[in-house]
């Protein structure tokens, strides 16, 4: 076992979920090699799905950024370059790549072959007890699966065997338990991304808990913001709604309040929680959990409060040791632009958090299932990003840069996890596409969003 994982997180947040259906469709579905789709219907797409491009280019085992910053893809037959050329034209061109820029790399194995295994497997190793997570990695063209001890990974073995899955295909490897982050902390009007929340399990509660908003949005005509779902009373469902603080109950020197919330500043209430899926039990979910694509809710600004869209804090520089959470008093907010619904293996993302601040790092891994440390909860599709995070940092927005310095909606943090190789933090985040999944669509981008620039292809 090459790489040895352990997940360094505090939860602070209620674990409760209710049950329910899925509500939507799986996000893995069972194809064979005999699925098609043309190239022209990947070509446009600047992140296109890796099992559209392998039903649209034969050998295809993946694609993406290596560790030098170059484009990567996988072919069982290095002919097909042409045809992995065309497929991944808008990915290239929104990198400001060329086609001569692709590196091509000889695959084991197609990742429609690749993909039939994983649909067959991930369920059932997820149920084997200490199994942590599941995925299918592009950037290794194998499957990978990571386990609590070596019990768990004899079990996830069997498993593999037991469906006359080849060993080679699939690494099995040590990863220690997943837990939630929940734990800019001044007051900051109007509110925006980043900043730090405040909410309490009950309302004359003197346990507080602290996480950070994700971003503004709009869901039709109604001004919100998205944070995690576990940064609320109910992990899942919204019967008893959370009442959001900006950036504390207390904030100021009010030493009075609401009647019956003595000390609170009713300044500080800025928000409610007004939509968090239920969590569900499906087929399309290990057998005893339940599961969501996105640890993502809705709150709704009170009425006349203000309201920014497409701004996050921006504090002095990234992975700061001193002055971390200190906002750039010259420049003061990174302007989203547009979304990314889904990112890139090798592409560099960022966060800013209330605890951590702005750090930034590589994603690592893509589509990732998640089983949630001491709870019935797994989260599926998720990506991390080796970058650190601490607690309180739950619901910070998680974006790329362009080349003018505007950035790109990517996600919403919920976890972290630490390599005790590399001995590099990683951080857990649900991407754009799940978040929207799950809440509908939304508007987050500045209202006026002129902007030149490419995504980065390296980190500021």
């Amino acid at each position: 076992m090459r790489r040895y994982l352990i997940a360094l997180l505090a939860a602070a947040a209620a674990t409760a979920c209710d049950q329910a259906e899925d509500p939507v469709a799986s996000g893995r579905e069972p194809v064979g090699p005999s699925r098609t789709v043309a190239l022209s219907q990947v070509a446009q797409d600047p992140t296109p799905d890796q099992l559209a491009v392998a039903r649209a280019v034969p050998g295809f085992g993946g694609y993406f950024i290596d560790e030098t910053g170059a484009p990567t893809v996988w072919l069982t037959d290095p002919s097909r370059r042409p045809e992995a050329e065309q497929a991944l034209a808008g990915f290239l061109d929104s990198f400001g790549w060329t086609a001569a820029d692709l590196k091509v790399r000889q695959a084991d194995y197609d990742y429609l072959q690749l993909d039939a295994w994983y649909t067959q497997a991930w369920k059932r190793a997820l149920q084997v007890s200490g199994a942590v997570s599941t995925d299918l990695d592009e950037g290794r063209n194998r499957l990978r699966f990571t386990g609590l001890d070596a019990s768990a990974l004899a079990g996830i073995v069997n498993v593999l065997t037991g469906l006359d899955i080849p060993r080679a295909a699939a690494v099995v490897e040590l990863r220690g338990p997943v837990f939630r982050v929940a734990t800019l902390r001044d007051r900051i009007r109007p509110a925006h991304g980043g900043l730090q929340i405040n909410f309490f399990l009950v309302d004359a509660s003197p346990a507080s808990y602290v996480c950070t908003i994700g971003f503004n949005a709009l869901r039709g005509e109604v001004k919100s913001f998205i944070t995690n779902s576990h940064c609320s009373n109910v992990q899942g469902g919204v019967e008893t709604p959370t009442q959001y603080y900006q950036a504390n109950r207390r904030t100021g020197s009010v030493t009075g309040g609401f009647s019956h919330f003595p000390g609170v500043d009713p300044a500080a209430f800025i928000a409610t929680e007004v939509d968090d899926p239920h969590y569900w039990i499906s087929l399309d979910c290990p057998l005893g959990r339940t599961c969501r694509y996105s640890d993502a809710s809705r709150a709704q600004y009170n009425a006349g409060e203000e309201f920014v869209m497409g701004r996050i804090a921006r504090t002095l520089q990234p992975n700061a040791t001193v002055d971390s959470v200190t906002i750039d008093g010259t420049n003061p907010t990174f302007r989203i632009v547009a979304e990314q619904p889904n990112p890139v293996m090798g592409q560099v993302l960022n966060k800013v958090g209330r605890t951590t601040g702005w750090t930034q790092g590589v994603v690592v891994s893509t589509c990732e299932n998640i089983s949630v440390t001491d709870s019935p909860i797994t989260q599926l599709c998720q990506s991390l990003v080796t970058a650190y995070v601490a607690g309180g940092d739950s619901g910070s927005p998680v974006f790329g840069f362009n080349t003018d310095g505007t950035v790109n909606l990517a996600g919403i943090l919920w976890g972290s996890s630490t390599d005790l190789v590399t001995n590099e933090v990683q951080f857990i985040f649900s991407p754009l596409a799940a978040v929207e999944r799950e809440l509908g669509e939304l508007t987050t981008a500045d209202p006026l969003p002129v902007t030149t620039g490419k995504p980065k292809k390296k980190a500021r």
